[in-house]
């Protein structure tokens, strides 16, 4: 590795040239600092690359009054020495470029101001360096007075006030218009407005900030005998009551007492506003102030609640001597006090909440206190039915009224609910399905609505609920039903009427009783099929005693079962399918006994139609012969049952149902020969029958 020598200073013969080799070295050193110190302290290197990012800041800039004085100028100290100067560029450099890689740089820049609020960064020095009030004529807006002399000696320097002297936001395209005025809104408070005074200024002897001295407050301090103090908004159409109330409410910026609605809160780097996205600048900047106990600079304007109203007005007296309470109200103030109040001074809350024209006090008492949604177009006796009717009246009573105020009320007027004229006020479908499973519910709509609230009932029919004398007057029984009375009610049977005051379905008894009922089809229609599905032994385990129940009825009814009508009720019409008569035998015969008595098949009604014994005993296929030739049977038994081709198909081979012997023996026989009738019929049987025809 080479050696630094330093041999050749010492080198007479060297010597110069070494000597000449360093002064070069420090030139083009001291070139390069003198270079990039200029170049870093530029416009074009602090707005076009280090301050890129504010858009807000440089583009205000370029709109202001100085936007040809340098950027350092202003922001570092008046005739600072260069140790001052090169501290704050490697200060800057450093702080500047870690912001730039992380993005942790504020945006806006500068958000609250504190650049201009701190008297030893932005002093006095900075303007006068360039105004000189003994030589500038100052030019204050119309109605305005302004003895800077005093301020200046109250140690409240320029940018106090002019704190967007060099950086103006009005009218510059990047700002978001304000939505409620239509005016371009600023990133920054701009504290040249009258609230921003106050923020010394007292109409008090006690100053805001809190320091021993108060800056006057009265009118004639800084306007003109001249001056229209009202502003032009109090003579707005509306501003009394309403206007003021929301004026008076609005939410305000505390550094100037501005509607915080006039000021853009900070954005995220420089991208086109957005209120669901904003980041505030957090924790000192490198210029944020931090005061001492000897400096008197305007430290509390972040903080201090200066807000419109109050550059005019006192109000801790001025609201109260008007309002005669404190405004805005306490919330003891909304839950308990106010009864009182109303009671003895309604006209003051005339005043404001004109409840005779705006329902201001039924919007709350009738509305959202009992979770109703109040209708201020319809007045509340007109829409309280309906609110009682969904919400009971356990609200009303609960806050405001006792139980005789409603009947009171209602006795004087003698209304009739508009509920109680609805058809099914009194009755609807009552019906019970398979007790105790599904028992039956409640749908009239007296009875839903009483559910709901008995004590909206109680108001008019008396205290008691079901119980009450009203109810059972109507009822006759205890309502809802016991257990005990779903069990044993029997009695209900002898009291017709009075289980009719409610279920007015034809077959009620039945959906429970009838299984397979319906109330559209009467059971008397109805249960043939039930009994057919299931038989006869539920309705005896259930209900009735024994089958002489159903004799009596079918008696009485002459009821005939629609399956005897059937055309092969009694006799089978094809050999392969009995008559139903037999089959509905088979399968329930105690249905058959209901009316044509016990016995089964030995049984009067039936030997007096078989006269044989049913069903045909064993042998009978071959015993039949011998029966007929001894004349204990007779054809005419046998067709009781059987028709002609049951015979045929046997005797007859060949035979085709529901056609005479007649018509098509003479093909068989002309076919088969007569020898096959020989086994029945002597050979003379041929001849008397084609001699007869």
């Amino acid at each position: 590795m080479a050696k630094i020598s330093l041999a050749g200073f010492k080198d007479p013969v060297r010597r110069p040239r070494y000597l000449i080799w360093v002064a070069v070295a420090c030139i083009v050193m001291a070139a390069v600092i003198m270079i990039s110190l200029g170049a870093t302290s530029s416009y074009w290197f602090c707005g076009g690359f280090c301050h890129s990012v504010q858009k807000d800041a440089v583009a205000a800039y370029d709109n202001g009054s100085h936007n040809k004085v340098a950027c350092i100028s202003c922001h570092l100290p008046v005739n600072g020495d260069p140790v001052t100067f090169l501290i704050h560029k490697v200060k800057a450099g450093v702080t500047g470029a870690y912001e730039l890689v992380t993005t942790t740089y504020a945006v806006p820049l500068n958000a609250t101001s504190h650049l201009a609020l701190n008297y030893g960064h932005m002093g006095e020095g900075q303007c006068t360096q360039c105004h000189s009030l003994d030589t500038r004529t100052v030019t204050p807006s119309d109605g305005i007075i302004i003895d800077h002399e005093v301020h200046s000696e109250n140690h409240v320097h320029c940018t106090a006030c002019h704190n967007r002297v060099a950086h103006p936001e009005a009218d510059i395209e990047i700002f978001t218009k304000n939505p409620v005025t239509g005016e371009r809104a600023a990133y920054h408070a701009d504290f040249m407005t009258m609230t921003a005074c106050f923020r010394c200024h007292t109409l008090t002897d006690e100053s805001p900030s809190g320091e021993e001295y108060a800056a006057p407050g009265t009118c004639s301090a800084c306007h003109p005998a001249d001056f229209d103090l009202k502003p032009a908004n109090h003579d707005a159409e509306g501003f009394y009551p309403a206007g003021h109330a929301d004026l008076a409410m609005m939410e305000v910026d505390h550094a100037t007492g501005r509607p915080a609605e006039d000021i853009i809160r900070p954005i995220a780097h420089g991208e086109p506003y957005d209120s669901s996205e904003t980041t505030e600048a957090e924790g000192p900047g490198e210029h944020d102030y931090v005061p001492t106990a000897d400096d008197h600079a305007l430290h509390l304007v972040e903080v201090q609640e200066v807000d419109y109203c109050a550059t005019c007005h006192v109000k801790a007296t001025f609201c109260m001597d008007c309002h005669g309470m404190e405004m805005p109200h306490p919330d003891e103030f909304k839950t308990k006090s106010h009864p009182e109040l109303v009671a003895t001074q309604l006209e003051k809350c005339e005043m404001c909440h004109k409840q005779s024209e705006t329902f201001f006090c039924d919007s709350c008492h009738h509305g959202s206190s009992v979770g109703w949604e109040y209708d201020p177009q319809v007045v509340w006796q007109t829409q309280h039915a309906a609110a009682v009717v969904a919400k009971g009246v356990t609200p009303c009573l609960g806050a405001c009224h006792d139980q005789q105020f409603c009947v009171d009320c209602h006795t004087a007027l003698q209304p009739l609910p508009t509920s109680h004229k609805a058809a099914d006020w009194l009755h609807k479908d009552l019906t019970v399905t398979k007790y105790p499973d599904t028992p039956a519910a409640a749908s009239a709509a007296h009875a839903l609505s009483a559910r709901q609230s008995i004590d909206s009932c109680d108001v008019c029919h008396g205290p008691g609920g079901a119980e009450a004398q009203f109810c059972k007057s109507c009822h006759g029984m205890e309502i809802p039903h016991p257990d005990t009375f779903k069990t044993n009610h029997v009695s209900g049977r002898n009291t017709p009427a009075v289980c009719s005051n409610c279920h007015q379905q034809r077959e009620l008894c039945s959906d429970c009783h009838h299984e397979g009922a319906r109330n559209d089809v009467a059971w008397t229609r109805q249960h043939p099929t039930t009994v057919a599905a299931s038989g006869a032994q539920p309705c005896f385990e259930k209900c009735h005693e024994n089958k002489q129940f159903c004799v009596d009825c079918h008696m009485n009814l002459n009821a005939l079962p629609t399956s005897h009508t059937a055309n092969d009720w009694t006799r089978r019409t094809a050999l392969s399918a009995p008559a139903k008569h037999q089959v509905a035998y088979k399968e329930a015969q105690d249905s058959c006994d209901y009316c044509h008595g016990d016995g089964g098949v030995q049984a009067q009604f039936c030997q007096s139609c078989h006269k044989l014994e049913m069903p045909h005993p064993s042998g009978f296929d071959e015993a039949h012969k011998a029966d007929f030739e001894a004349k204990t049977y007779t054809k005419d038994v046998c067709t009781n049952c059987h028709s002609q081709f049951f015979c045929d198909a046997c005797h007859h081979p060949g035979a085709v149902q529901q056609q005479p012997w007649r018509t098509y023996h003479p093909g068989i026989v002309k076919k088969d020969g007569a020898q096959p009738c020989f086994e029945c019929h002597e050979p003379t049987f041929c001849s008397y029958c084609h001699v007869r025809l």
